[in-house]
């Protein structure tokens, strides 16, 4: 599994990197926000793990990019409001931040393996 974690917070994005490199053997990539558009044109990902805050503003174009890779996608969130989903993107699982590891975990495991297609939210 190929996962990419796209997150404002350097730290952030280590913390996620060491947490599921560990736990799923798998190789994982980290961009900035401004960095992730080339990096998805570049690279092939299962599972792509993006803070919300990243995506709030255009949610449609992130949709599009990450659906034209045929990844799935786990959004982050330091928000509470947040815990129960992202409005802007309903179907898309959230893990709240700081990342509880076996919560993490279970949300990439299932996004990697599930098979609607969230790459589209609804207008």
């Amino acid at each position: 599994m190929h996962i990419l974690i796209v997150d404002p917070e350097y730290l952030v994005a280590l913390d996620g990197e060491q947490v599921l490199s560990d736990a799923l053997g798998c190789t994982v990539d980290i961009a900035m926000p401004r960095d992730y558009p080339a990096v998805l044109e570049n690279r092939r990902f299962d599972v792509v793990l993006m803070d919300v805050r990243i995506i709030q503003d255009d949610v449609a174009d992130a949709a599009r990019r990450i659906g034209e890779t045929g990844a799935r996608v786990v959004l982050s969130s330091l928000s509470h409001a947040n815990a129960n989903g992202f409005a802007k993107w309903p179907d898309v699982p959230v893990v709240l931040k700081p990342f509880d590891d076996k919560t993490l975990i279970a949300a990439v495991k299932n996004a990697a393996t599930d098979d609607r297609d969230v790459s589209v939210p609804p207008t």
